[in-house]
């Protein structure tokens, strides 16, 4: 058996990056919203989370290029510096009035930390067992989140004092800064244990389309990421019209958001600490993926009942929570058994492209309701998210519990 702790230290090295990369997209992520709303009414948010289905599908098959051409190490460093890069550019052009800038960086600054996040995980699966997932998952994720919370409150500090676009320059830095240290990682851990299972060959294969119709737990992991994330936009833009009326004026609102995403983190680090390790130690993994739904099911009849702003930012607090925490802890412990393609393209289509391409259909659905029958309640916001709740329950439950995997070979 490989010495554990040196084991570990590609991981921990890996973490570092992925945590600079977290606490730009903190500051990115409530700066360009808030922007957004300085130019645009909340309603024009769903023509933007439209726009994220192609701009993913994009991302998603470059992400896949790069691998093939790249390999790994070189693949996460340039979408680190590349995505810094991005943002600097957006947020400079946002400042210059360049045209349909401010969707751009909206659109860039909502999805860019899934190809992140998606790869940090790939990676930090590929050097652990089943049984240090379940131990160590949350500590990781809650390492992470520490970033994520220094990033909102930074947000919240700066602002009123910089604005919010050189916000996102700040964020792009500390964004590009992370690819030093994941390069140190990928040497620690040798190019042998993240080496290419098979080579895609057709359009399709970039996006392991074969493995998410014929492995039972990609294909349940699909449609949990459907519903989580229809749930998600759900509670997202009814909490967002909400905050545009209560919170008018632009500097206040990033400050608002920065404190408000940085809380979220906040609890969700606690979570990760002491919640994770113990549910996952005493409950198998199905069982526990069954029973968030329920949990935002719950909350979601709060904003049914009272939509109004405390009401529904607490059920979007408790979702997104709920999210960076015990689902994602429990989540990346099906991956950690699956061999290369699953846990790199298959992961990468799921995480990546699914989860954020939810969106975009869920708001163009919701976009066309609202020119079929004008303003939407919201009240029917927080009612769908129960309907999905359910969906979510009855497919967490067929999931298979994944099973014991021996270290991998030392480089």
């Amino acid at each position: 058996m490989p010495e554990r702790p040196k084991q570990f230290r590609p991981v921990a090295t890996l973490v570092g990056a992925a945590t600079l990369a977290l606490m730009g997209y903190e500051m990115s992520r409530s700066a360009a919203s808030s922007i957004f709303l300085a130019h645009y009414p909340a309603s024009r948010l769903t023509e933007a989370l439209i726009l994220e289905l192609v701009v993913m599908l994009g991302l998603t098959l470059t992400v896949s290029w790069l691998l093939r051409r790249f390999g790994t190490s070189a693949t996460y460093a340039l979408t680190l510096v590349g995505s810094g890069l991005i943002l600097a550019a957006a947020s400079f052009a946002v400042q210059h009035d360049v045209p349909a800038s401010v969707f751009v960086l909206y659109i860039f600054a909502d999805l860019y930390i899934v190809l992140i996040v998606e790869q940090s995980w790939a990676f930090i699966n590929s050097q652990i067992t089943t049984e240090d997932g379940k131990r160590w998952n949350g500590i990781i994720i809650a390492t992470t989140t520490a970033g994520s919370v220094v990033g909102g409150l930074l947000t919240g500090l700066l602002s009123e004092k910089i604005h919010s676009e050189w916000v996102v320059v700040c964020a792009a830095v500390l964004t590009a800064a992370g690819a030093f240290l994941s390069r140190r990682a990928f040497r620690l851990a040798g190019p042998e244990r993240t080496a290419a299972d098979r080579h895609p060959e057709r359009l399709a294969d970039h996006f392991a389309w074969d493995l998410l119709r014929s492995d039972p737990t990609l294909g349940r992991l699909a449609l949990m990421v459907i519903a989580s994330q229809s749930i998600s936009v759900l509670f997202y833009l009814a909490f967002s019209r909400s905050v545009q009326i209560a919170i008018p004026l632009q500097e206040p609102r990033t400050s608002f958001l920065g404190y408000f995403y940085g809380g979220i983190n906040a609890v969700a680090f606690v979570m990760q600490l002491a919640l994770c390790p113990q549910l996952l130690k005493r409950f198998q993994v199905r069982h526990i993926l069954a029973a968030i739904p329920l949990l935002y099911a719950a909350a979601a009849l709060g904003g049914v009942a009272f939509p109004i702003l405390p009401v529904l930012a607490a059920a979007y607090f408790i979702s997104k929570s709920v999210d960076y925490s015990v689902f994602r802890a429990s989540k990346e412990v099906l991956y950690v058994p699956l061999p290369f393609t699953a846990r790199y393209r298959g992961k990468l289509t799921i995480d990546a492209l699914i989860y954020r391409s939810t969106k975009g259909i869920a708001s163009a659905a919701l976009s066309l309701a609202g020119l079929v029958a004008g303003v939407l309640p919201l009240r029917l916001y927080p009612l769908l998210a129960v309907l999905f709740g359910g969906l979510w329950n009855r497919v967490s439950l067929g999931v298979p519990e994944p099973k014991g995997t021996e270290p991998r070979p030392e480089a």
